[in-house]
C-alpha cells in the first residue's frame, strides 16, 4: 500500500508550515499565563495535527493498493444436444444414466477447476441440456463460441462430447485450428453400422410452373442389406405418383433414382417421398422425406444486353437459370430488335459503350426495370447523361480493384448470414475510379472496399422513381465471385442466391396496394414464422394506429388467430413454430371505411438430417483431441477425464495483480481523526476556561 498525491511529495511541507504557523498564532503569539503548559501544548498540537491533516487532504492524495487475484482453470464441457446421439444402440444409456454420468463429471471437476458449460446442436446455449432434440449439429460453432467467450480468460481445458456428426456448419477440425488450450473428447453414439435403408437426399427444383414436367432426384443409401429389396414410392397427398422397386447389392450400397412430375396445381404442392421398411431395419425415420414444390404461372423474363461478349453475362445466366422462376435472353445490342416491354429487367452490360453504340437511353427509357453493370468499356459520359441516380466522374480510363464491403442498412432485401460470410471473402471487382455522386434516396447494398480501408463509394446500388427499379453494379468481373464461392464452399449457392435475389427484386413490380403482408413461403420445423405488414393511407404514407388481424389455418380446417405487433413505421409478428405441413393465413385490416385482406400459403417442411447420418464419427474426434495435446475417452470411463486434467502440469492457477485507487478524502477514519482533534481540542479548551 502506498500514498500518492496529485502534487510533488514535498508539497507536504507547507502543510506542515501551516499547522505550526496556525497553531502558534492561536496559542503562543500572546502569553496565557493562567494556562498550564502542557495544557497549552496539548491543544497546540491537537490544532497542529488536525490542519496539517485538512492542508494535506488540499492535495488530492490517493491510497495505491497493488491487489493479487488468483484466478482457477476454467474446464469448458461442451455437450452434443442434438437427435443423432439417441438415434444409436445405446439410447437407453443418454436417455438415463448418461445424463448422471455428465453432471457427475461436472461435479467433480468444479471441485478444482471453475467450469463453464456450453450445449450445442442447432444452436449453442449455456446450460447442460441433455434431452437431445436439436434436430441439426454444428460442431464448429461451439468451438467458435468458446474462442470468443473464454478469450481473454484462464482456459484449462476444453471436454467435448459428442457423437462427431455435424450436417451443418464447417468441418470442425478446422474450426478448432485456433484453440490455444487441449480439447479432450468424449466419444458418444455408435460406430456400428447396422441394417438401414436410408433416403439420402431428394434432389429437386424448390419453384416449378404450372404445366411443366419437373426432374426430381433420390438419392438412396443401404447398410447390411445385401440382396434385400425395398420399393419407392412418391405420393401427393393419397394420390401415389410414382413407384420403383429397389434391389441392394452389397453391405454398403447406394442408388440413384431419377424420375419427373408434372405441376398440375398452382401453389405450394407437398409431395411425399418414402421407401417401404425392410425387415430388421435400426431406424425408420429416415425412409420419408416431405418435398415442398412452389408451383407458379408466371415466369421473370431477364434480356441482357451487350457491346462485346463478357464472361459477367455467363456468370448472370447460369445463376439464374438454376432456377425456374427466370427466362433469360441475350443480344448485341446492334441486333436487338423486340418489344422491350415484354421483358421484366433489362441488364445493360459495360452500356453505353466506347465502342461507338451509345443510343441506349430510348430503350433504358421504354425498360420495366433496368440494372447497369459498368466496366471497362462503359463511356461513362454517356452514362451519367442517362441520369439514373449515379454520377462518376473521372478524368480518365482508371480503375481500382475494389472489395464489396455489406451495408448493414440494406433493407430492400435480406442476405442470410453464410451469404455475407461468404462475400466477405469474394476477389475484388474492376471499379471505375473517380468521384462517385449518388441519389439521396439510393439503397446501397455494398460498399467499396479498397485493400484495407472501407470506402463510402457505393458498388452495388438501387433506386425506385414512379414505380420503376434501377440497380447499378460498378464493377465488372463478377464472374470470378461464382469461381471463389465454388473454392470456399463447393458450390455456387451463396453466389447464386445473391444474383438471384438482386434480379428478383429488380424485376417484381413494386405492389403499391395500401395494404401489404410480407412472409417467407419456406421454413424448417425448427424456425419461427415470421410476418410483416405495412398499412398506407390514401396519401401512401405508412401507418400504424388501425390494428392488423391475422389467421393461420392448416391442412385440417384448424384456425390460429394472430394479432401483430406495431413497430416505429410498420407492423411485426412472430406467431413461432408450427408443425410439418402445409399453412393458408388471412391478414385483415380496416381503414376508416375500408377494409383491405391479404391472403397467401407457407409450408413448413420437416428437418430429418440428424436421421440422416446415425453412424458416429469417433475418427473425427480422435483427430481434434490428438491435434490439441488432449485424449478421447467413451462415456463409460469419463472419470478418466479428471484425473488426466488433475495430472497435467500445464494447467494451474494464475495470479495477477492490478492496481487500486482509493481516495483518502472519503474514508471514514480520516473524518473521525480530525473531528476526534478538534473535540479534544475544544474540550480542553472549555476544562481550561479559555473561549
Amino acid at each position: 500500500m502506498e500514498l500518492v498525491t496529485e502534487y510533488p511529495i514535498w508539497f507536504v511541507l507547507f502543510c506542515l508550515l501551516l499547522g505550526g504557523l496556525y497553531s502558534f498564532i492561536l496559542y503562543f503569539r500572546t502569553k496565557k499565563d493562567d494556562l498550564q503548559a502542557w495544557v497549552q501544548w496539548t491543544m497546540a498540537s491537537f490544532r497542529f495535527v488536525a490542519i496539517t491533516v485538512i492542508a494535506f487532504l488540499l492535495l488530492s492524495p490517493l491510497i495505491r493498493k497493488n491487489k493479487e487475484t488468483i484466478e482457477k482453470p476454467l474446464i469448458i464441457l461442451a455437450q452434443d444436444n442434438s437427435l443423432s446421439v439417441v438415434l444409436s444402440a445405446d439410447s437407453t444409456y443418454y436417455r438415463s444414466q448418461y445424463r448422471n454420468d455428465i453432471e457427475k463429471l461436472k461435479e467433480q471437476l468444479g471441485r478444482k477447476y471453475d467450469v463453464s458449460v456450453l450445449s450445442f446442436g442447432d444452436q449453442v446455449a449455456t446450460s447442460l441440456k441433455t434431452d437431445f432434440s436439436e434436430k441439426r449439429t454444428d460442431i464448429s460453432t461451439a468451438f467458435n463460441e468458446a474462442m470468443i467467450r473464454y478469450a481473454n480468460r484462464n482456459v484449462g481445458a476444453m471436454i467435448m462430447a459428442t457423437d462427431g456428426i455435424y450436417n451443418t456448419g464447417s468441418n470442425p477440425f478446422y474450426a478448432a485450428g485456433k484453440l490455444n488450450f487441449p480439447v479432450y473428447t468424449i466419444a458418444l453414439g455408435d460406430t456400428t453400422v447396422l441394417k438401414d435403408v436410408i433416403l439420402k437426399k431428394v434432389n429437386y427444383n424448390k419453384t416449378a410452373f404450372l404445366g411443366d414436367k419437373f426432374p426430381m432426384e433420390v438419392l438412396i443409401e443401404a447398410n447390411k442389406c445385401n440382396g434385400v429389396k425395398s420399393l419407392l414410392q412418391v405420393k401427393k397427398g393419397d394420390k401415389l405418383l410414382f413407384t420403383k422397386p429397389v434391389v441392394f447389392s452389397g453391405d454398403r450400397a447406394f442408388q440413384k433414382v431419377s424420375l419427373t412430375l408434372e405441376a398440375t396445381e398452382k401453389g405450394m404442392q407437398r409431395y411425399t417421398v418414402f421407401l417401404d421398411v425392410v425387415d430388421g431395419e435400426a431406424s425408420v425415420m429416415n425412409n420419408r422425406q416431405d418435398v415442398f414444390i412452389d408451383v407458379s404461372d408466371t415466369r421473370q423474363k431477364i434480356v441482357f444486353l451487350y457491346a462485346s461478349p463478357h464472361p459477367d453475362i455467363a456468370a448472370f445466366r447460369q445463376a439464374l437459370e438454376g432456377s425456374s422462376r427466370f427466362e433469360t435472353e441475350e443480344f448485341r445490342i446492334d441486333n436487338f430488335n423486340q418489344p422491350v416491354e415484354k421483358y421484366d429487367l433489362v441488364v445493360f452490360d459495360q452500356l453505353p459503350t466506347t465502342l461507338g453504340y451509345n443510343d441506349i437511353a430510348k430503350i433504358a427509357l421504354k425498360a420495366n426495370a433496368a440494372m447497369f453493370i459498368l466496366g471497362s468499356l462503359t463511356d461513362l459520359n454517356a452514362f451519367n447523361a442517362l441520369k439514373t441516380g449515379l454520377v462518376v466522374n473521372s478524368q480518365k480510363a482508371s480503375f481500382a480493384e475494389s472489395t464489396p464491403a455489406y451495408n448493414e442498412e440494406f433493407s430492400l432485401f435480406t442476405l442470410d448470414k453464410n451469404i455475407r460470410d461468404v462475400v466477405k471473402s469474394f476477389p475484388p471487382l474492376s471499379c471505375p475510379f473517380g468521384g462517385y455522386q449518388n441519389s439521396p434516396a439510393a439503397e446501397i447494398l455494398f460498399y467499396q472496399k479498397i485493400g484495407t480501408v472501407q470506402s463510402r463509394i457505393p458498388m452495388a446500388l438501387f433506386f425506385e422513381s414512379t414505380g420503376k427499379k434501377t440497380g447499378i453494379l460498378a464493377g465488372e468481373n463478377i464472374w470470378k465471385w461464382r469461381l471463389s464461392d465454388y473454392q470456399q464452399t463447393g458450390n455456387h449457392q451463396a453466389s447464386d442466391e445473391l444474383i438471384s435475389k438482386i434480379v428478383q427484386f429488380l424485376s417484381v413490380k413494386s405492389d403499391k396496394s395500401f395494404f401489404v403482408v410480407r412472409t417467407a413461403n419456406r421454413c424448417l420445423e425448427n424456425e419461427n414464422v415470421e410476418f410483416q405488414a405495412d398499412v398506407y393511407n390514401e396519401s401512401y404514407d405508412p401507418i400504424t394506429q388501425p390494428e392488423v388481424n391475422l389467421v393461420i389455418t392448416d391442412e385440417k380446417g384448424k384456425t390460429f388467430p394472430f394479432v401483430f405487433g406495431k413497430t416505429d413505421n410498420g407492423y411485426y409478428l412472430n406467431a413461432g413454430s408450427f408443425p410439418v405441413g402445409t399453412y393458408k393465413y388471412q391478414a385483415t385490416v380496416k381503414v376508416g371505411k375500408n377494409l383491405y385482406q391479404r391472403s397467401g400459403s407457407f409450408i413448413v417442411a420437416a428437418l430429418n438430417l440428424e436421421s440422416i447420418t446415425t453412424i458416429a464419427d469417433h475418427n473425427l474426434l480422435y483427430r481434434i483431441a490428438k491435434a490439441h495435446n488432449g485424449e478421447m475417452v467413451y462415456p463409460r470411463n469419463m472419470d478418466e477425464l479428471v484425473k488426466k486434467i488433475n495430472a497435467r502440469e500445464d494447467i494451474r492457477p494464475v495470479s495477477y495483480y492490478h492496481k487500486q485507487f482509493s481516495d483518502l478524502i472519503g474514508n471514514l477514519w480520516v473524518f473521525l481523526l480530525i473531528l476526534g482533534l478538534l473535540t479534544a481540542e475544544w474540550f480542553l479548551r472549555k476544562r481550561s476556561g479559555v473561549y
